[in-house]
């Protein structure tokens, strides 16, 4: 499920801000991008977001800024004292000892490396703390935003579920139709072969022609498939309000998209066993609309 999160926090003049961005893929895939300062804590904050999420591509960004609390200028004495020594020899070479021709202290301040930073102890420290709080934030914000997507996402699987089970009522009502149909064409055709023969006193016995219409209904009947497939979609139905009456109920994505599997092989069987147009036409928009539920719960935490 798509989804975006932000945070930011600052505290003794180390600023830290998140965003966490998620879209849709059938399993979890988790991205960290930071500063090297928190390259070390990347499994952790992996952690963090595999605890919360269940499904999706998710990009993780970091940023930190230090404040000047947090760094104090430092004098390299060594390196000035080695930069004096070097001037002065060379001045004593070029016969330039005169006033104003040595190099001044305020020129040796600005040479490469005389004046640096230290940064304060411990503030690594802080920013791991501050990055799991602005992560845990960031978390909470993006989870909020895909929970009103899942409420919308929701009402679109029922959509198209009760357009599938409309199909499936139209089937199960023209089911007894087909396989009378079928007997009838079965007689018909046998009636055809006598006088056709030659032998009008040949006689078909009831019994066996019975027999052979019942083995063709047998052929036909796909009441274990309907049945079944109705039974998913009141799963279906059950999992889906479970998931809106509880927020805290887990992810039903997994629980969806095998659900959705066994939609489309008893489907298909259908399709397969029914000789009639009229129920193949139903069994078309049958697939078309357990695809549309297939491709929605792949995106369902």
């Amino acid at each position: 499920m798509t989804g975006f999160g932000s945070a930011s926090l600052e505290r003794d003049g180390l600023s830290l801000s998140c965003e966490v961005r998620s879209v849709n893929h059938r399993h979890l895939t988790v991205r960290i991008k930071g500063p090297s300062e928190l390259s070390a804590h990347e499994i952790t904050f992996e952690k963090l977001v595999k605890a919360k999420l269940e499904r999706g591509s998710v990009n993780v960004f970091l940023r930190l800024e230090r404040g000047d609390a947090l760094a104090a200028a430092t004098i390299h004495r060594g390196l000035l004292a080695h930069y004096a020594s070097e001037l002065d020899e060379i001045a004593e070479e070029l016969g330039r000892t005169g006033p104003g021709e040595r190099a001044s202290l305020d020129r040796m301040l600005t040479l490469p490396g005389v004046i640096g930073t230290e940064s304060k102890e411990g503030w690594k420290g802080l920013a791991k703390e501050l990055a799991d709080e602005c992560l845990a934030a960031a978390l909470a914000d993006l989870v909020d935003m895909r929970e009103r997507e899942g409420v919308a996402m929701a009402d679109d699987l029922r959509v198209n579920a009760n357009e599938l089970e409309a199909r499936l009522v139209q089937v199960e009502a023209r089911m007894p139709e087909v396989v009378r149909e079928h007997g009838e064409s079965l007689q018909r055709r046998v009636n055809e072969l006598i006088v056709g023969s030659g032998h009008k006193e040949a006689i078909v016995n009831p019994p066996d022609l019975a027999r052979e219409i019942a083995m063709i209904g047998d052929k036909l009947d796909v009441s274990e498939e309907t049945s079944r497939l109705r039974s998913h979609l009141d799963q279906l139905a059950h999992l889906l309000d479970a998931a809106s009456a509880d927020d805290k109920a887990g992810g039903v994505g997994r629980k969806l998209d095998f659900l959705i599997q066994e939609f489309l092989r008893e489907v298909n069987t259908i399709g397969s066993k029914c000789n009639d147009a009229g129920v193949a036409h139903l069994v078309v928009d049958m697939k078309n609309f357990t695809e549309r539920l297939r491709e929605q719960v792949q995106n369902v935490e």
